[in-house]
């Protein structure tokens, strides 16, 4: 058996399922991790001195949270409840009692030598960052700060070139309206920076790089797949590459990141606990510059401009 845990519309466990299907006989168990609820119609049953073997595990998108107990049905009461204090330690109990199950079921449930990917649906990407540099990998200068003094600073120490860089990334749809709000690399310009009060939420702002072009490399048990973008060619990608142009993509072509740097990365990833992930990284005049490490992201637009057919080498990793 196979396990895979994953997120109803990810796409690309579609993609390695329809390859896992040809080179495997066995079970394919596909878990979406979207959200974790008891079920109500069907028993819920784990032996906590065992686990059920498979073949091999990987963890997709792993990041699931229980569905919140938002009220306490009455007839839990012996009487009726006359403290409302009672009632929301009860629901802090129960919350807390089912993100535990939550994380033994991910955990536990299943055993397997072979594991691909991590329980770790994010990193601390400023640890991740401090780590890189440690392992003599160039980072960008960063800070973080909520004192407008502080900002003005740095923006004058980058010669006026800086970015706002948000780490839990905002991704949101409106169902209503067919439409998604999502969070951005954004270019700070003094303007914004006078305008703001001498404390502000803090924020993480970084050098502006004068990029080549960006770098997307993925990681899989040590081999790394990388793609050039030349996505500085266009106005409307050069800060934030996800701000696509459907009507002019930017150019894609294969790469090969320098020896030294691979191994530095190879390195990066053992430390933090990782054996797959994408990772981005900008190419200056001077150096390759690392920006960050992501768990689960995609990385079929990798394979599908590059030719490096990754959805079949994660089914062969899976099944061999």
């Amino acid at each position: 058996m196979i396990v895979i845990y994953t997120e109803d519309n990810d796409i690309t466990s579609n993609l390695v399922i329809d390859w896992i299907s040809a080179l495997y006989s066995g079970e394919i168990k596909r878990i979406n991790t979207d959200y974790f609820a008891m079920p109500k119609d069907e028993d819920y049953h784990i032996d906590i001195s065992e686990s059920i073997p498979a073949k091999s595990i990987w963890y997709r998108r792993p990041g699931r949270k229980p569905l919140p107990i938002r009220m306490i049905q009455e007839t839990l009461f012996l009487e009726k409840n006359k403290y409302p204090e009672l009632e929301v330690r009860m629901i802090q109990s129960g919350n807390s009692e089912l993100e535990n199950i939550n994380s033994y079921d991910l955990t536990y449930k299943y055993k397997a030598e072979k594991i691909l990917g991590a329980l770790k649906f994010d990193v601390n990407k400023f640890e991740v960052l401090r780590i890189a540099k440690e392992l003599g990998i160039v980072i960008p200068k960063s800070i973080l700060t909520n004192s407008k003094s502080k900002l003005i600073n740095f923006f004058n120490e980058c010669n006026g070139e800086i970015i706002s860089k948000m780490h839990d990334m905002l991704l949101c749809d409106i169902k209503e309206t067919h439409s998604t709000y999502a969070t951005y690399t954004e270019k700070i310009e003094i303007d914004f920076i006078n305008d703001l009060p001498e404390r502000f939420f803090v924020g993480h702002f970084q050098e502006k790089l004068e990029k080549l072009y960006e770098i997307r490399t993925f990681y899989l048990d040590g081999e790394l797949f990388s793609m050039a973008m030349f996505s500085q060619k266009d106005k409307r990608t050069s800060v934030d590459f996800r701000r696509y142009n459907r009507e002019n993509m930017n150019r894609r072509v294969p790469y090969k990141l320098p020896s030294t740097l691979e191994d530095k990365i190879r390195l990066l990833m053992q430390k933090i606990g990782l054996n797959s992930g994408s990772l981005d990284i900008v190419k200056t005049k001077d150096n390759y510059v690392f920006l960050e490490v992501n768990p689960i992201g995609q990385f079929g637009f990798v394979s599908n401009a590059c030719n490096y057919k990754l959805h079949k080498k994660i089914a062969e990793y899976l099944t061999q």
